[in-house]
């Protein structure tokens, strides 16, 4: 008898979602009983399954293990449990079922994977920056890496300051994995992605989004008068209307700090547009008018960008000019730094003097020497040490007032201007602050030591 090819279209087919079978990214799994064909279909996967890296196991109704050899025989159990582990890690997904792969889009497997492979004939898309490309079950295809969009660099989470989530963790974390940079086809498992990807979407433009008292899922429209609307999935979803509603979802979910203003301008005009009387269908509601306004959102803000650039101009000006002060403040507690260690040369230069002048006059003792030494290089010392004890506390006063100042700052300014314009200057002031600190306590040291050799060697120099 001719073996079947290795596939898994076969137990697919046999064993359809919902009849005993659980599917997610991680396994397949179906337990109820054994079907004409089984056999054929379960030596088909255990072939599958060793040509490709997968595993899986036939129980019976026990779950007393089945070994292969029984299956190859055709001795299959009325009672079966099939378990079909499938890879974990690695950059690709695979799904028997195109319901479950739907069901399981926001799971985090899912979601570290740039290729997500779909039992079934139809057209390859992309979602987000996943790649999702039809399986015949017979083979494993190389994952298909991104190159357009890239995750990081899109607001995933809209529930972060931009829809309010009351829902208990019902609203979808990351809404960018449904969120398609192109029009789809609208045939096969793009149609079913099409129709779940709008039920997420359609979520992005409320203002809030709760459970109702029956457990059903509302969003809440926060315009010129708060409105409540029931949020069922879509029964219908036509390409065009779904086209609206991905260019809409494009223009949120950007890496903006204004994202929170677009959403509120799209708000602003969706809300007028929404007719009364439709509270019980969100998407029926808001999905003939997404078009009409997004067009006035995009105006408006356009018209938000001019004015905040004029504003963002004026502010960089102003901070440049406030971040020279400082730096020219901390640069001129180095300069009296430096000025203060020359003049303390100046003392020992003079005490080296004294002590050559009076060396011929009298012939001290090494005791006094040394006194006289340590009394020069005390009072030098301690003159240096209190010019750096007041300029550095002076110096953490000031940039203890500059963090106050910053954090206002940094709201007007994206991370980059305001490292480049407040962070940048202000550190490498700090810097040369300390490095010329440091180098005038070695550069001390060194002088210290010449100074109490000279005098030591004065005495010798006066008697010859």
């Amino acid at each position: 008898m001719t073996r079947p090819t290795p596939s898994l279209r076969s137990l697919a087919e046999l064993h359809p979602v919902g009849d005993g079978v659980l599917e997610d990214a991680d396994r397949w799994r179906y337990a109820g009983i054994s079907k004409p064909g089984e056999a054929e279909a379960l030596r088909a996967a255990h072939d599958f399954a060793f040509a490709n890296g997968w595993s899986i196991e036939v129980r019976d109704g026990e779950f007393e293990r089945i070994p292969e050899g029984t299956l190859l025989d055709g001795d299959v159990p009325r009672d079966l449990n099939i378990i079909l582990t499938k890879p974990v890690g690695g950059s690709a997904a695979w799904f028997l079922a195109p319901s479950a792969a739907l069901r399981a889009w926001d799971d985090a497997r899912v979601g570290q994977s740039d290729t997500i492979h779909v039992l079934g004939d139809f057209g390859a898309f992309r979602a987000g920056a996943k790649a999702v490309v039809p399986w015949d079950g017979t083979a494993v295809a190389p994952p298909v890496r991104g190159t357009a969009t890239e995750e990081p660099d899109a607001v995933s989470d809209v529930r972060r300051g931009i829809v309010r989530d009351l829902s208990g963790g019902r609203m979808p974390g990351d809404l960018f994995r449904w969120t398609p940079p192109e029009p789809l086809p609208a045939d096969g498992f793009a149609a079913a992605f099409m129709r779940a990807a709008a039920g997420r979407l359609m979520l992005a433009l409320a203002s809030e989004v709760e459970t109702a008292e029956d457990g059903s899922l509302r969003v809440v429209l926060n315009g010129l008068r708060k409105r409540s609307f029931g949020a069922a999935p879509p029964g219908e979803c036509p390409p065009s209307r779904f086209e609206a509603l991905r260019e809409a979802a494009q223009w949120l979910l950007v890496p903006s700090r204004d994202a929170e203003a677009r959403h509120q301008m799209l708000v602003r005009r969706l809300e007028p547009l929404v007719p009364d009387g439709r509270e019980d269908d969100w998407w029926g509601a808001i999905s003939p008018h997404v078009g009409e306004a997004l067009s006035g959102a995009r105006t408006e803000y356009r018209t938000f960008v001019t004015s905040k650039s004029a504003d963002l101009l004026k502010t960089m000006t102003e901070v440049r000019k406030g971040v020279a002060e400082d730096v020219d403040r901390i640069v001129g507690r180095t300069n009296r730094m430096s000025q203060a260690f020359v003049g303390g040369l100046g003392v020992l230069a003079a005490g080296l003097g004294v002590r050559i002048a009076t060396s011929a006059a009298s012939q001290a003792g090494t005791l006094s020497t040394l006194v006289f030494c340590a009394v020069v290089l005390f009072v030098t010392w301690s003159g240096l040490r209190l010019n750096e004890l007041v300029s550095t506390r002076s110096l953490v006063s000031d940039l203890r007032h500059l963090r106050r100042w910053h954090s206002r700052l940094h709201q007007s300014l994206t991370r980059a201007e305001y490292r480049a314009l407040a962070v940048s200057p202000v550190i490498e002031a700090v810097k040369l602050y300390n490095e010329t600190r440091r180098r005038t306590r070695q550069a001390f040291h060194v002088a210290a030591w010449v100074f109490v050799l000279l005098v030591l060697v004065a005495p010798l120099l006066g008697t010859r």
